[in-house]
């Protein structure tokens, strides 16, 4: 078998994109956009008889003093049942790391722990205990099983199956979902595929996002940037949702004359005074970034303005988002990311309750891995980094601050 360092972008493409395990992060496009965050992608492989059997994207995180190390985001493109192969790759991905005076590698692998119910206990159905042990064995410590968002990438997810006619699909939407789309059309929402111009539309509904649920993703120069990156393989939407203004204030009228609950009526006046207010002739509400690749889609990102809550844009969007994978020839969505703790009160509760209402398989990954080349300077890295995160941390979350009160 041969190890390639450095595999050329149409041949590591090919071979990711029509594997099993086909990722997006697993992209050549990610590891270019990858750059934009000051991280150093290496397109690595195995070879046998002249032919690539597994590949990885390494994302090399540079470090002080010259180390550094990498995360492999989603794991290896590889047949994980054979463990020969998994096991030569994972030594020349060692052998690889440590030359680059890497501490360690960490793979976060797209494969499912277990079938789950919608309460996440484990139900009858596949599961892959086996490959956790395999990995450990092979010298991977596996990181505590989280519920949360503290890993590189969610543990938990939604998938939704869109093989089949969307009305079938539909069908499987919560009846609440099927109500609110249908008020959506009584206020005119409209829905399109953007244009890259109307990046700045998605950008000014995430600042309001990000400001409302106080988190940031990323410096807005990274929005564009990987539009461009993936718009070259034609892998990516920039998806929109509207309102007729005019339109807006009819319905919202007739809500107002209709409403009984004196609190309701008022929050309608409310709206219908800043409805007034609004000199275009539409407003964006609601805007998503999807990514399409190999047999799959992902809800990579998402925005909405909540002034327009009661129009239930988002919802309308979502769908379409479900529908314009469909139409693509995609087998799965994939909706990136949910908590593993349905009953939680925490505020991610929230975005778990929207995703599940669209009928997909709750889905649990098996976790977090990381194989460490050098321990002593892995203790440090352990021990000190987040020492240095934390200032860091709260630096970013003031230059974001800075920069949306500019």
């Amino acid at each position: 078998m041969e190890f390639l360092s450095n595999i050329e972008k149409e041949e590591y493409s090919t071979f990711v994109k029509n594997h099993p395990t086909s990722h997006f992060l697993k992209s050549y496009e990610w590891g270019e956009a990858s750059k934009v965050r000051g991280l150093t992608p290496y397109y690595v492989g195995l070879k046998e008889d002249g032919k690539l059997i597994a590949t990885a994207l390494l994302l090399e995180k540079k470090l002080p003093l010259g180390y550094n190390y990498f995360y492999i985001p989603r794991g290896y493109t590889i047949s994980y049942e054979d463990k020969d192969i998994l096991k030569k790759f994972t030594e020349e991905i060692k052998k690889f790391v440590k030359k680059k005076k890497g501490i360690f590698f960490k793979i976060d692998p797209d494969i499912k722990l277990h079938t789950i119910d919608k309460d996440a206990k484990e139900i009858e159905g596949e599961n892959h205990f086996e490959l956790v042990e395999d990995l450990k064995e092979m010298g991977f410590r596996h990181k505590k099983l989280n519920l949360y968002f503290e890993n590189m990438q969610p543990r938990f997810t939604f998938r939704i199956p869109i093989q089949e006619d969307m009305d079938i699909i539909r069908k499987r939407y919560s009846k609440s979902v099927i109500r609110w789309m249908k008020i959506a059309d009584r206020y005119g929402v409209q829905v399109k595929v953007g244009e890259k111009e109307e990046l700045e539309e998605f950008i000014r509904l995430m600042k309001m996002t990000e400001k409302r649920q106080g988190f940031f993703s990323h410096n807005y120069d990274f929005y564009p940037k990987l539009y461009d990156i993936f718009k070259e393989s034609n892998s990516i939407s920039l998806l929109l949702a509207y309102l007729p203004v005019s339109q807006l204030i009819a319905v919202t009228k007739e809500e107002i004359e209709k409403v009984q609950s004196e609190e309701k009526k008022q929050r309608l006046e409310e709206n219908l005074n800043y409805y007034l207010s609004l000199k275009e002739e539409k407003v964006f509400v609601s805007s998503y970034i999807t990514v399409h690749y190999g047999n799959k889609s992902w809800y990579l990102y998402g925005a909405n303005d909540l002034r327009f809550k009661d129009t239930y844009a988002n919802y309308k969007l979502f769908d379409f988002q479900i529908s314009y994978a469909h139409d693509l020839g995609k087998e799965i969505f994939d909706e990136f990311g949910t908590i593993g703790d349905p009953k939680s009160t925490r505020k991610e509760a929230g975005l778990h309750e929207f995703k599940q209402k669209f009928g997909g398989e709750y889905t649990e990954f098996i976790g977090e891995f990381t194989y460490v080349v050098r321990p002593f300077l892995y203790f440090v890295f352990d021990k000190l980094v987040p020492l240095y995160r934390k200032p860091m941390k709260w630096l970013r979350h003031l230059k974001v601050k800075v920069q949306k009160e500019k």
